[in-house]
C-alpha cells in the first residue's frame, strides 16, 4: 500500500478513497503554504486517532488485529516518501516526460497510475486480511457503523470512498482526477476480491480413513476446526467405517491433504466448495440488534437470554 501511494497515487493526486486520499486533499492546500509534503504526517495522525476510536468502541480483539497494519502502513509510507523512492528508482523522470506544458499530467499517464496504484493497494489490503488483520483507517468507521447501526461494512465503505472522491472533485476541480479515482477504486476492489475472497473461500471435506482418530485430532488441534463424525457403510465392501466431515478454509486444503497422505495413502477425501459458512469459527451472522428483535417478536420467540433466565 505504501509503495502504491508513493509511486502512483500521491504524486498523481488520485483520490480513490481511504485515509491516504484525505491526506492528498489536505496536502493539496497545505503544501503550497508550508513548502513540503504533509500527507504522511496527516495519514499517521488519522490512523492513530481511528485506532484509538476502534479500541474504545469495538474492543481490544478487533483493535489489536488492526494494530500492526495501522502502524506499519503510515510508517512505511513516511519512510518511502521521505527517502524519495521515486527518485531512487528513477521513476520521477516518468512524471517529467508525461507532464503537459500547463503543468498537469496527461490523461493517459493518470489512467496508468490509477490502475497500477489501485491494484497494488488492493494487494496490500488483501494480504492484511489474509493475516486476519486490517490496515485500519476508515475500516474502523465501517465496523463501528455496522456494530451500532444497520448498515453493512461494504456499503458504508463504498459511501465513504464515494464521498471522498466527490470532496476531491470539489476541492481540486478536475474531472479527470475524479474519473481516474473511480477507476482506481474499482481496480483496488477487484484485486482484493481476486486475492482475499478466493483464497479465503471455504471447503467442505469428507474423509474416510482407517486412521480417522489421528486425522480428527489433527483437524481439531492443528487446523482449529470442529468435526462431525458419521457412520458409513461401503457400497462395494459392505464395511462399516467412520466418515469425518469438516469445514475448512481453502488455504488449509493442501496442509490437510498432505497430512492425510502421509499417514494413510489409501484414504478417501472429497472436497466441495462452499459458497458461505456462518457460525462459530467462521463468518459471524450479520444481523443488527434491531432486526433481531423484530424477527423474534414476529414469530413470538423470546430472546435467548430471557429464555434461560425464565428457566
Amino acid at each position: 500500500m505504501a509503495v502504491a501511494d508513493v509511486i502512483f497515487i500521491i504524486p498523481s493526486n488520485i483520490v480513490n478513497g481511504g485515509v491516504d486520499s484525505l491526506g492528498i486533499i489536505i496536502n493539496y492546500y497545505l503544501e503550497p503554504l508550508w513548502g513540503f509534503d504533509v500527507s504522511d504526517i496527516f495519514v499517521a495522525i488519522t490512523q492513530i486517532i481511528l485506532w484509538l476510536l476502534g479500541l474504545f468502541l469495538l474492543g481490544k480483539k478487533f483493535s489489536f488485529h488492526t494494530l500492526l497494519g495501522s502502524l506499519a502502513f503510515p510508517a512505511f509510507y513516511s519512510l518511502l516518501l521521505r527517502t524519495n523512492l521515486i527518485d531512487v528508482i528513477g521513476f520521477s523522470q516518468v512524471y517529467v516526460n508525461n507532464t503537459d506544458p500547463d503543468g498537469t499530467l496527461n490523461l493517459a499517464f493518470l489512467l496508468i497510475s490509477a490502475i497500477f496504484g489501485g491494484f497494488l493497494s488492493g494487494v496490500g489490503v488483501a494480504l492484511a486480511y489474509l493475516g486476519d488483520g486490517s490496515t485500519g483507517g476508515f475500516d474502523v468507521i465501517s465496523f463501528i457503523i455496522a456494530k451500532y447501526g444497520t448498515m453493512k461494512q461494504d456499503f458504508s465503505g463504498l459511501l465513504m470512498d464515494t464521498s471522498l472522491i466527490l470532496i476531491g472533485l470539489f476541492c481540486m476541480r478536475q474531472w479527470e482526477l475524479a474519473l481516474v479515482g473511480i477507476i482506481s477504486a474499482v481496480v483496488c476492489a477487484f484485486a482484493i476480491h481476486a486475492i482475499y475472497i478466493k483464497a479465503n473461500s471455504y471447503l467442505i471435506a469428507d474423509i474416510i480413513s482407517d486412521r480417522s482418530d489421528i486425522i480428527q485430532d489433527f483437524i481439531q488441534n492443528q487446523l482449529g476446526h470442529a468435526t462431525t463424525i458419521m457412520d458409513t457403510v461401503g457400497g462395494f465392501s459392505g464395511a462399516n467405517q467412520k466418515m469425518i466431515r469438516v469445514v475448512i478454509y481453502k488455504k488449509q486444503e493442501t496442509e490437510l491433504k498432505n497430512f492425510i497422505a502421509s499417514i494413510d495413502s489409501d484414504a478417501f477425501v472429497s472436497t466441495t466448495k462452499a459458497k458461505a459458512i456462518n457460525g462459530d469459527g467462521f463468518e459471524p451472522f450479520e444481523l443488527s440488534s434491531t432486526d433481531k428483535k423484530r424477527i423474534l417478536a414476529r414469530y413470538g420467540i423470546p430472546a435467548k437470554g430471557k429464555e434461560q433466565k425464565k428457566k
